[in-house]
This record gives C-alpha cells, sequence and structure tokens, in this order.
C-alpha cells in the first residue's frame, strides 16, 4: 500500500473515531449498565383520575385532541414525545420518547381512566438514547456511529496489513474473533 493511502487511511480512521468517541462512551456505560439492570427513572411522574365519556379512544389524533386540553388543565406544560403507542390487551395509550412518557391507563369503569405524565431522569434518557427512542435525529447519528465503528474496525485492519510486522498477528486474531463468534453463536441459546 502506498504511503500516501495509507495515510489517507489513518486520518479517516482517526477523524471518525475522536467524532464519534463521546457517543461511543455513552453506549458503552448505557449498555454495561443496562445488562446490569441499572436502567435510571423516572425523575417526576404526575397522575390525575380523568373522566371520559366515550371512553378511551384507540386513533391518535383522537387520542390527542382530548390528551392535550387535559394536560394543560392540569397544569402539566409537556409536549408529546414523539412515538405513539396502542396496547390493545391492556388498554393503555399514549406517548413514549426519551425524555418522557404520557398515556392512559384505563379503569374498570370505562369512562374513568389515570392519565400519567411521566419525566425520565438523565440517566433513563440517556439508555433510551441507547435503544433508538430518541426520536430521528439520534437515530441517524446512530446509524452513522454503527457505520464509523465498522469503518474504523475496517481501517485498522487495513492498516495493520499493509505493515509487514504486523500483517500475521493481524490476521490470526482476525480468525481467533470469527472463531468467538462461532462459538457464541453455536453455544448461545
Amino acid at each position: 500500500m502506498k504511503s500516501r493511502t495509507r495515510f489517507l487511511w489513518i486520518k479517516l480512521h482517526t477523524y471518525f473515531s475522536c467524532f464519534f468517541l463521546p457517543l461511543a462512551i455513552m453506549y458503552l456505560a448505557t449498555g454495561m449498565l443496562h445488562m446490569m439492570d441499572v436502567d435510571g427513572g423516572v425523575r417526576s411522574e404526575k397522575q390525575f383520575e380523568v373522566t371520559l365519556p366515550d371512553g378511551i379512544p384507540e386513533a391518535e389524533e383522537d387520542v390527542r385532541a382530548i390528551m392535550l386540553p387535559l394536560m394543560r388543565e392540569k397544569g402539566q406544560d409537556m409536549t408529546l414525545p414523539a412515538d405513539y403507542y396502542y396496547e390493545p390487551k391492556e388498554r393503555y395509550i399514549g406517548w413514549y420518547g426519551y425524555k418522557g412518557q404520557v398515556y392512559f391507563e384505563p379503569l374498570a369503569e370505562p369512562e374513568k381512566a389515570i392519565l400519567h405524565i411521566k419525566k425520565h431522569d438523565l440517566w433513563h434518557q440517556f439508555l433510551l438514547i441507547h435503544k433508538g427512542h430518541a426520536g430521528p435525529i439520534f437515530w441517524v447519528v446512530g446509524l452513522l456511529f454503527g457505520l464509523s465503528l465498522l469503518f474504523s474496525l475496517v481501517s485498522g485492519l487495513v492498516i495493520a496489513i499493509a505493515v509487514p510486522m504486523f500483517r500475521r498477528t493481524s490476521i490470526v486474531f482476525t480468525l481467533l474473533g470469527v472463531v468467538a463468534l462461532t462459538v457464541g453463536i453455536t453455544l448461545g441459546v
């Protein structure tokens, strides 16, 4: 490999690594702690019993038309998160996002429900960014981070193979990685 080409690989490897390092640290921390059941939680939660004469509707626009005035009436100025969900079995219906959650919980009487307004703490927000619940910007950045990580690993391998002193060891460790992955997939249930 020519020295100019190798230098270009090194520069790209360096710039991508530096740009995505903060996101990588956040992903590593949230992923490792999530594996140990440290997920953060709710910073604040308000609950209000409300009367809905026609019950809880299912369509997003109908729910929004009911929920927003109720939130204003209760003095809650939180904007609705991006992701709308409807759980037909439990009839939980509302919005979920990395900053918070707003939903109706049905009660035994069909015209009654509890309006829940939750704001997530910072650690839980980081975890939800990690899980892809933070809106389109973080989704795109997360996708770019994954591609950057792949590029960094491949460029590291290309650079290592280009240097004769590291070539054999690089190939051996790459093959060991393939074997470890294969064994993990085979034994994992």
